[in-house]
Protein backbone atom coordinates (compact mmCIF):
# COMPACT_ATOMS: atom_id res chain seq x y z
CA UNK A 1 0.00 0.00 0.00
CA UNK A 2 2.88 2.34 0.80
CA UNK A 3 4.27 1.94 -2.70
CA UNK A 4 0.92 2.83 -4.27
CA UNK A 5 0.63 5.94 -2.08
CA UNK A 6 4.23 6.85 -2.98
CA UNK A 7 3.46 6.53 -6.68
CA UNK A 8 0.36 8.69 -6.16
CA UNK A 9 2.47 11.32 -4.42
CA UNK A 10 4.98 11.18 -7.26
CA UNK A 11 2.25 11.70 -9.87
CA UNK A 12 0.81 14.69 -8.01
CA UNK A 13 4.25 16.26 -7.62
CA UNK A 14 5.09 15.53 -11.27
CA UNK A 15 1.91 17.28 -12.41
CA UNK A 16 2.90 20.30 -10.34
CA UNK A 17 6.42 20.20 -11.78
CA UNK A 18 5.02 21.05 -15.21
CA UNK A 19 3.73 24.35 -13.85
CA UNK A 20 7.36 25.52 -13.67
CA UNK A 21 7.52 25.39 -17.45
CA UNK A 22 4.53 27.73 -17.58
CA UNK A 23 6.34 30.20 -15.30
CA UNK A 24 3.99 29.27 -12.47
CA UNK A 25 5.15 28.34 -8.95
CA UNK A 26 5.24 24.57 -9.42
CA UNK A 27 8.02 23.95 -6.89
CA UNK A 28 6.21 26.04 -4.29
CA UNK A 29 2.97 24.13 -4.84
CA UNK A 30 4.93 20.89 -4.41
CA UNK A 31 6.09 22.27 -1.06
CA UNK A 32 2.47 22.95 -0.20
CA UNK A 33 1.63 19.29 -0.82
CA UNK A 34 4.60 18.23 1.32
CA UNK A 35 3.49 20.62 4.08
CA UNK A 36 0.02 19.05 4.01
CA UNK A 37 1.62 15.61 4.34
CA UNK A 38 3.78 16.82 7.23
CA UNK A 39 0.71 18.16 8.99
CA UNK A 40 -1.89 15.52 8.18
CA UNK A 41 -0.14 12.59 6.50
CA UNK A 42 1.14 9.35 7.98
CA UNK A 43 3.33 10.23 10.94
CA UNK A 44 7.06 10.29 10.36
CA UNK A 45 7.08 9.97 6.59
CA UNK A 46 7.29 13.65 5.64
CA UNK A 47 8.50 15.82 8.51
CA UNK A 48 8.65 19.58 8.88
CA UNK A 49 12.44 19.36 8.80
CA UNK A 50 12.22 17.62 5.44
CA UNK A 51 9.83 20.29 4.15
CA UNK A 52 12.39 22.88 5.24
CA UNK A 53 15.13 21.10 3.30
CA UNK A 54 12.94 20.96 0.21
CA UNK A 55 12.23 24.68 0.66
CA UNK A 56 15.95 25.32 0.33
CA UNK A 57 15.91 23.40 -2.96
CA UNK A 58 12.95 25.46 -4.18
CA UNK A 59 14.83 28.66 -3.33
CA UNK A 60 17.85 27.32 -5.19
CA UNK A 61 15.62 26.70 -8.22
CA UNK A 62 14.44 30.32 -8.16
CA UNK A 63 18.01 31.57 -7.89
CA UNK A 64 19.10 29.38 -10.80
CA UNK A 65 16.19 30.55 -12.95
CA UNK A 66 16.78 34.24 -12.28
CA UNK A 67 20.57 34.10 -12.46
CA UNK A 68 20.59 32.11 -15.70
CA UNK A 69 18.43 34.67 -17.45
CA UNK A 70 20.52 37.57 -16.20
CA UNK A 71 23.81 35.88 -17.06
CA UNK A 72 22.51 34.80 -20.47
CA UNK A 73 21.45 38.33 -21.30
CA UNK A 74 24.73 39.75 -20.04
CA UNK A 75 26.74 37.27 -22.11
CA UNK A 76 24.70 38.32 -25.12
CA UNK A 77 25.63 41.92 -24.44
CA UNK A 78 22.40 43.09 -22.81
CA UNK A 79 22.45 46.12 -20.56
CA UNK A 80 20.84 46.09 -17.12
CA UNK A 81 17.80 47.71 -18.66
CA UNK A 82 17.76 45.09 -21.43
CA UNK A 83 17.98 42.31 -18.89
CA UNK A 84 15.11 43.85 -16.94
CA UNK A 85 13.13 44.04 -20.17
CA UNK A 86 13.85 40.36 -20.76
CA UNK A 87 12.61 39.40 -17.30
CA UNK A 88 9.45 41.49 -17.62
CA UNK A 89 8.89 40.25 -21.16
CA UNK A 90 9.31 36.66 -20.04
CA UNK A 91 6.68 37.02 -17.32
CA UNK A 92 4.28 38.81 -19.65
CA UNK A 93 4.86 36.27 -22.41
CA UNK A 94 4.23 33.35 -20.08
CA UNK A 95 0.96 34.87 -18.90
CA UNK A 96 -0.23 35.76 -22.39
CA UNK A 97 0.85 32.42 -23.86
CA UNK A 98 -0.55 30.19 -21.12
CA UNK A 99 -4.09 29.88 -22.58
CA UNK A 100 -2.73 28.37 -25.81
CA UNK A 101 -1.62 24.84 -26.57
CA UNK A 102 -3.10 23.35 -23.40
CA UNK A 103 -0.93 25.68 -21.34
CA UNK A 104 2.27 24.87 -23.21
CA UNK A 105 1.99 28.23 -24.92
CA UNK A 106 3.31 29.64 -21.66
CA UNK A 107 6.72 28.12 -22.39
CA UNK A 108 6.85 29.62 -25.86
CA UNK A 109 5.49 32.88 -24.47
CA UNK A 110 8.12 33.04 -21.73
CA UNK A 111 10.95 32.42 -24.17
CA UNK A 112 9.59 34.72 -26.86
CA UNK A 113 8.80 37.34 -24.22
CA UNK A 114 12.36 37.24 -22.89
CA UNK A 115 13.65 37.75 -26.42
CA UNK A 116 11.20 40.53 -27.28
CA UNK A 117 11.50 42.34 -23.96
CA UNK A 118 15.26 42.49 -24.18
CA UNK A 119 15.23 43.40 -27.87
CA UNK A 120 12.73 46.24 -27.46
CA UNK A 121 14.55 47.78 -24.52
CA UNK A 122 17.92 47.55 -26.25
CA UNK A 123 16.49 49.22 -29.37
CA UNK A 124 14.94 51.95 -27.21
CA UNK A 125 18.42 52.48 -25.78
CA UNK A 126 19.59 53.24 -29.33
CA UNK A 127 21.59 50.02 -29.73
CA UNK A 128 22.05 48.79 -33.28
CA UNK A 129 19.68 46.16 -34.59
CA UNK A 130 22.49 43.61 -34.59
CA UNK A 131 23.49 44.34 -30.98
CA UNK A 132 19.86 44.22 -29.82
CA UNK A 133 19.31 40.87 -31.55
CA UNK A 134 22.47 39.43 -30.00
CA UNK A 135 21.42 40.62 -26.52
CA UNK A 136 17.91 39.24 -27.06
CA UNK A 137 19.28 35.82 -27.99
CA UNK A 138 21.33 35.88 -24.81
CA UNK A 139 18.18 36.58 -22.80
CA UNK A 140 16.35 33.80 -24.67
CA UNK A 141 19.02 31.17 -24.00
CA UNK A 142 19.44 32.33 -20.43
CA UNK A 143 15.71 31.96 -19.84
CA UNK A 144 15.79 28.52 -21.45
CA UNK A 145 18.58 27.35 -19.15
CA UNK A 146 16.82 28.92 -16.18
CA UNK A 147 13.66 26.94 -16.90
CA UNK A 148 15.68 23.75 -17.16
CA UNK A 149 17.50 24.50 -13.89
CA UNK A 150 14.31 25.25 -12.01
CA UNK A 151 12.63 22.13 -13.38
CA UNK A 152 15.70 20.08 -12.41
CA UNK A 153 15.46 21.23 -8.80
CA UNK A 154 11.77 20.33 -8.90
CA UNK A 155 12.67 16.86 -10.16
CA UNK A 156 15.09 16.47 -7.25
CA UNK A 157 12.29 17.45 -4.86
CA UNK A 158 10.07 14.76 -6.38
CA UNK A 159 12.69 12.01 -6.20
CA UNK A 160 13.68 12.84 -2.64
CA UNK A 161 10.06 13.16 -1.48
CA UNK A 162 8.82 9.92 -2.99
CA UNK A 163 11.91 8.06 -1.78
CA UNK A 164 11.43 9.38 1.75
CA UNK A 165 7.70 8.70 1.74
CA UNK A 166 8.14 5.08 0.66
CA UNK A 167 11.24 4.34 2.77
CA UNK A 168 9.74 5.76 5.99
CA UNK A 169 6.73 3.45 5.72
CA UNK A 170 8.46 0.56 7.47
Amino acid sequence: MSLILGIGLGLVLFALLWLNLLSLPGNWLMLGVLALLAAFGPEGRITWGFVGQMSLLAILGEIIEFAAQLIGGKRGGASRAGNFGGVVGSIAGAILGAPFGLGLGGIVGALFGAWMGCFIVERLRQETHRQAVQAAWGAFWGRSLGLVGKAATGAVIIVMSVTRFVSQAA
